[in-house]
């Protein structure tokens, strides 16, 4: 077995237990991709890790854990889908590939590098939901609405006119 596969597979089984030692129980399931969103949520601001937060110190180790765990999901909830990985590729954790069997792909080290960066408004959760809509009747965890972003007293939302 390629060495980015490995790292892939023991990445996400380590953010898993991770999550289970703070109460938030990550079971391959959809659904617990909201637990993700509130995590990042609380633990990053401005695109910067929270200073003494748990991702202060392993940021980049935890956002590739937290993309494997990502990519693990999609693949267990979208028959046929795998991961596509280059081990000669230097950016190969952050281009690890998930193909579906159509022949779409989704690049979930990506998408979470970009919720960091871009908060809120690149949530996990419902971009996942959507891949996998298709393949299972899962309603929309609403348990996502009540990860809210902080609200700036000097900034109004962006949909706030007046």
């Amino acid at each position: 077995m390629p060495q980015l596969k490995e790292d892939i597979t023991a990445c996400s089984e380590w953010i898993v237990q991770c999550f289970g030692s703070i109460q938030l129980p990550l079971d391959y399931t959809v659904d617990s991709i909201v637990h993700i969103d509130g995590f990042l949520q609380k633990n990053i601001v401005d695109a910067q890790p929270v200073p003494g937060s748990v991702l202060a110190s392993n940021f980049g180790q935890i956002l590739f854990g937290l993309g494997a765990y990502l990519g693990e999901t999609i693949i267990r909830h979208v028959p046929g889908a795998d991961w596509v990985l280059d081990d000669s590729d230097p950016q190969g954790e952050i281009n690890a590939e998930v193909r579906f069997p159509d022949g779409s792909q989704v690049w979930p080290m990506m998408k979470i590098i970009k919720r960091a960066q871009n908060g809120f408004e690149d949530s996990v959760y419902p971009y996942a939901y959507e891949l996998t809509k298709p393949y299972a009747a899962t309603p929309f965890n609403d348990a996502f609405w009540h990860i809210r972003p902080p609200e700036s007293p000097d900034k109004k939302p962006w949909y706030k006119f007046w």
